[in-house]
Formats: structure tokens, C-alpha cells, sequence
């Protein structure tokens, strides 16, 4: 009699060989079309701050996720034969390989190595680069972020109270926020390098002490715009956000160019507390520059200025929205457009105590704003808006100042006002704002206590004349 048992025994063991071929064959077929891949990391950083000249490497795993086996058409440095950084993928070194393999549900290895001189100023600060990996035409990257140079780099970083010496350049990657009850104090010939998408969030205080000989420039940190003709390009960071809980910021010789990419240069909310005897944000002997958006953006903020020269904006160089507290004192604001500037449009300076708002129609608060000694001129009509609504007050004056300006003012308190009378200044299209010595602003101006010099450091005349710079 046949061993019943025995021959189930048999067949039970047939039938799992059977399904394990049939599974080892499905995983060895090859998969032509479509098909997923994953990544252990999305961006490959190397956070060495280099003092010498240095080679690092660092690597990442790209996983076959698919139930059959896959032959990436490529695997490539986007940056070619001209990267900083190399490759190697199973013991190859390469900046480009095709035909790789990688087994169903198995992953492989790229390391990735850079070498660099920190040390070189031909090195831009941030080293970026990416690899392009190919499935069935399906392209996916990863990118690639190094420091080029040495410096002080600051990412992601909340500040406490502390001190920034000119002994090496400042690099913010993505965002640096001032804490609240902290200061963050930069002295004389900082140079402050944002990189693309940087921000400094102000939440406590920025005291910022430059001098005529050694201003503190806070700029992008697109160095290598030199090599493709132009030097200043509009919006290559986002700028300097004064939260509600800042207080008491001072920048003094400070120049802050080429930002404004998404909102402002600087950009002031309302203030939590307000101190009447304590202005939010004090800005002297300050130059803001080719911002793509605004250059000064404030809600019912308290801002003084004094000896500022506020030029070259995609919107309002000066925007004063739902009233606040301002004095603004031999200032200069003016644009013409430039590379990335279109003004055909935008006034130079808004001055309202209102905001629209798409629900509830309009939000604002009380408006006391003086201008004494200002210039606000460009190409358009009207370089100059002014708007009251409801019962919010409206206490704006202008004192010494020349406008352009061919709409009747309303609500608006002036004396000694010169409308549309060109400043004649040296060289607008070199950013040259110095008005000639028979330029409608000289001796036109009225002595303001406590500021003796210019923008310059010249000494004014007992007449001062109107703007930023002293006509001499």
C-alpha cells in the first residue's frame, strides 16, 4: 500500500521549490518600463567647515523598491567635467556611468567626495551640485551643498546674545533667527553673505555698528555674477524680518543689497509692545539697494531713519501700510528700474494708514509720519501715494522736502515743499545719487538738531540741503 503520507510529504516540499523558482525568476526579470526609486537622503551635505585645504566624503544609498531587478540608465554629476565634486559607485571613480544594476528589493551605495580650498576667494561660499539618477527616463536627483570658503556659516540656527567680529566673512544658509530677549550685535566691516533662500529673522534685538570707512554689507552670496557681466542682481535673498516681539534694533552704516526676493529688504510687522520713546527699528547712514520687492515694507511699525539713501525697487522702495510711527530725516528714495527692475508702475513711496484685506474690506491704525528734508523722486507721475481711510488718523507732514508728484495732495501737512523739480542727480544709472551743485536741493533744506553729517560724513551747512548727501 502507497505511504500516504510519504507522498504528501513529497509533493508539499515540490510545490514550495516550485513557488521559490517562481519567485527568484519574477525578481530576476528585468523591469523596462516605469518603476519607483527611493532615496536615503534628499540632499547630500557636507558641514565641515574647512581650515585647510580638505577632501570629504560622504555618501547615500539609492534603493530598488520594485519586485524585479532594475538597470539605471545613468547615474551622473549634473555639474559634469566642471564640479567640484567626484563619484564612486562600486569601487568606479566617474562623473558619469550608465548600465547599473541594482537587484529587486537591494540598494547600492554612492559616495560621493569633494576637495576644495577653503582658503581661495575664487571658491563661491556655497559649493552646490547634484546627482541625476535615470530610471526608464525617469530622472530623479539629489542634490549636493558644500562650503566653499571659510567662514562662519550659521543654517537653521536660532541666536542667543552674541558678537560678530570682522575676522571672517558670515554665511547664512536658509535661516537665522535673533531670539527673543537676545542680541545680536555686528560690528564695524562685517560682510554678511545670504545664500539664496536666507533670511534673518530678528525676534530680539539687532544692534549693527559699521563706520563710513567700514560699513557692514549684507549681500548675497552669488559671487560668481562677476564672471557673467553683472555685479548687483535683484532678489538673491529674502532680507531682514523684524518679528513683532523685536525691539530697539540699530543699524548704522549698514549696506543691504540685492534682497527682496519674496516680500522686502527689510521687512517690519507691528510691534508687540509699543514704546513711544523707543522706535523698533533705527536705521542711520544706511544705504538699501536693487531690492526685487519692496525696500523698506512696514506695518504700523515704529522706524526712524536718518541719512539713508533707499534706491533701485521692484515695488514701493518705502511702504507704509495700517498706519504706525515713523521719522524719516534726510532720506533719499528714488528708482529708475534695472536689470530685473521693472519701474513702470510702482510709485517709489506708498504712505497709507490702511491695508486691504480680501474679507472684512479694510484693516489700519492711527498714522503720524514726518518727512523733513526728503527726496522721493523717479520717472513716473506721481512718485509719491498718500491714502486715509475711516477714522483712523492721518498726521502726516512734509517739511523741506522735494517730491514728484502731479495729483493735488490731500490730508497731508506741508511746508517748504518743492514738487517736481528733477534733484539732478550725478549718475542715476550708476547708482550715483549725489545731486549736482545746481540741483533744486541745495540750501533748500532746514537744520535738524543732533544730525551734523551726511551719508558722506561731510559736514552739513547751517542751510542744509535736501536728501541724503550734502551738495558741496
Amino acid at each position: 500500500m502507497p505511504n500516504f503520507r510519504f507522498n504528501l510529504f513529497h509533493l508539499f516540499c515540490l510545490l514550495i521549490l516550485i513557488g521559490q523558482s517562481f519567485t527568484s525568476c519574477k525578481k530576476d526579470q528585468l523591469l523596462t518600463s516605469g518603476g519607483q526609486l527611493s532615496f536615503s537622503t534628499d540632499t547630500l551635505k557636507f558641514d565641515t567647515v574647512f581650515t585647510t585645504i580638505g577632501s570629504v566624503t560622504r555618501s547615500f544609498k539609492i534603493y530598488n523598491t520594485n519586485k524585479k531587478r532594475i538597470r539605471l540608465d545613468r547615474i551622473k554629476l549634473a555639474g559634469g567635467a566642471n564640479s567640484m565634486f567626484r563619484m564612486n559607485i562600486d569601487g568606479e571613480p566617474t562623473r558619469d556611468i550608465q548600465q547599473v544594476e541594482i537587484a529587486a528589493n537591494d540598494s547600492i551605495y554612492v559616495f560621493v567626495a569633494l576637495t576644495v580650498n577653503p582658503t581661495s576667494g575664487l571658491n563661491p561660499f556655497i559649493v552646490n551640485d547634484a546627482v541625476q539618477v535615470t530610471l526608464n527616463g525617469q530622472e530623479r536627483d539629489v542634490q549636493l551643498e558644500a562650503y566653499g570658503q571659510d567662514a562662519h556659516y550659521i543654517s537653521d540656527s536660532v541666536l542667543t546674545s552674541q558678537t560678530w567680529v570682522n575676522d571672517k566673512p558670515y554665511v547664512i544658509v536658509h535661516w537665522a533667527m535673533i531670539d527673543s530677549l537676545n542680541t545680536l550685535t555686528i560690528q564695524k566691516g562685517c560682510r554678511i553673505y545670504m545664500h539664496q533662500d536666507a533670511k534673518l529673522y530678528v525676534k530680539g534685538t539687532l544692534n549693527v555698528y559699521g563706520t563710513k570707512q567700514d560699513s557692514v554689507i549684507f549681500q548675497g552670496d552669488r559671487l560668481d555674477r562677476d564672471y557673467f557681466g553683472y555685479k548687483d542682481y535683484p532678489g538673491e535673498w529674502r532680507g531682514i524680518h523684524f518679528l513683532g516681539a523685536s525691539e530697539k534694533s540699530h543699524i548704522n552704516y549698514a549696506v543691504i543689497k540685492n534682497a527682496g526676493f519674496t516680500d522686502a529688504a527689510i521687512y517690519v510687522q507691528p510691534p508687540n509692545y509699543f514704546d513711544i520713546n523707543n522706535p523698533t527699528l533705527e536705521l542711520k547712514n544706511t544705504i538699501i539697494e536693487n531690492s526685487l520687492g519692496y525696500g523698506i515694507l512696514a506695518y504700523n511699525a515704529f522706524i526712524r531713519a536718518d541719512n539713508c539713501l533707499i534706491h533701485t525697487c521692484g515695488s514701493q522702495n518705502l511702504a507704509i501700510l495700517e498706519g504706525g510711527t515713523y521719522y524719516f530725516n534726510y532720506c533719499t528714495l528714488a528708482t529708475y528700474g534695472g536689470l530685473g527692475i521693472n519701474h513702470s508702475q510702482e510709485p517709489t513711496a506708498a504712505i497709507l494708514n490702511y491695508r486691504d484685506t480680501s474679507l472684512t474690506g479694510y484693516t489700519g491704525h492711527d498714522l503720524n509720519a514726518t518727512f523733513t528734508n526728503c527726496i522721493v523722486y523717479g520717472p513716473l507721475d506721481d512718485e509719491i501715494i498718500f491714502g486715509k481711510k475711516n477714522d483712523w488718523a492721518y498726521n502726516v507732514t512734509l517739511t523741506n522736502c522735494l517730491i514728484k508728484r502731479t495729483a493735488v495732495l490731500s490730508n497731508v501737512v506741508s511746508s517748504n515743499l518743492i514738487k517736481n523739480s528733477d534733484p539732478q542727480f550725478q549718475d542715476y544709472s550708476k547708482w550715483d545719487y549725489h545731486p549736482i551743485p545746481t540741483s533744486a536741493v541745495k540750501l533748500a533744506g532746514v537744520n535738524i538738531p543732533g544730525i551734523i553729517d551726511d551719508l558722506d560724513g561731510l559736514t552739513r551747512g547751517s542751510i542744509p540741503s535736501i536728501g541724503c548727501y550734502e551738495v558741496q
